[in-house]
């Protein structure tokens, strides 16, 4: 549990980062920024595969597909009930295709996207925590944790996640010193 969290000493005191926020934070401003150029990037798949889905998860993946094609996702009819996913985005991890869309189509059938957000958006934002919690380590290795430092520090909202959880939490040399104080002194 604890090698989920990254400590930095910095200039005014330690930096304590939780990897699967600051990578939640990162794919979130990589597919948003994707969605508004159009198209996310995407990595095809070398054989197409074909997902079956109940009658109503079918539903929602169609009314979902036009924004699930800007985030990434390409795909085509396969037969009733199924589709053949052809391109995915690109920080999905192999062979989580059917498990990140069933846990998308569960998201928007039960409503648990906020509802004040925009359809686009909440698709966004659950897109992002499914696949930093999918792609999660207990621990990265040093040149890969420095890439997720910049890349966290390269973001436009680096200190939270999307819906508000820190990324980011410092302490400064006067809370520092209070952990090791004598009560009363």
């Amino acid at each position: 549990m604890l090698a989920r969290y990254v400590l930095l000493a910095v200039k005014s005191g330690l930096m304590l980062i939780d990897q699967e926020a600051a990578r939640e934070r990162i794919l979130y401003e990589q597919y948003a920024a994707g969605q508004q150029k159009g198209a996310g990037h995407s990595q095809t798949l070398l054989f197409p595969r074909p997902l079956t889905f109940s009658p109503a998860d079918y539903a929602v993946l169609s009314e979902l597909t036009p924004s699930l094609h800007l985030l990434g996702f390409r795909f085509a009819e396969f037969g009733p009930l199924t589709i053949a996913v052809e391109a995915v985005p690109a920080d999905l991890p192999a062979q989580g295709e059917k498990e990140l869309l069933e846990g998308l189509i569960e998201q928007f059938r039960s409503g648990a996207a906020p509802l004040r957000l925009d359809r686009r958006e909440a698709l966004v934002r659950a897109l992002a925590r499914r696949v930093a919690q999918a792609t999660s380590q207990p621990r990265l290795p040093d040149v890969e944790l420095n890439a997720l430092v910049d890349k966290l520090f390269a973001c436009q909202v680096p200190n939270y996640t999307p819906d508000g959880r820190p990324t980011v939490v410092l302490l400064d040399g006067e809370q520092l010193a209070s952990f090791f104080r004598k009560a009363g002194a």
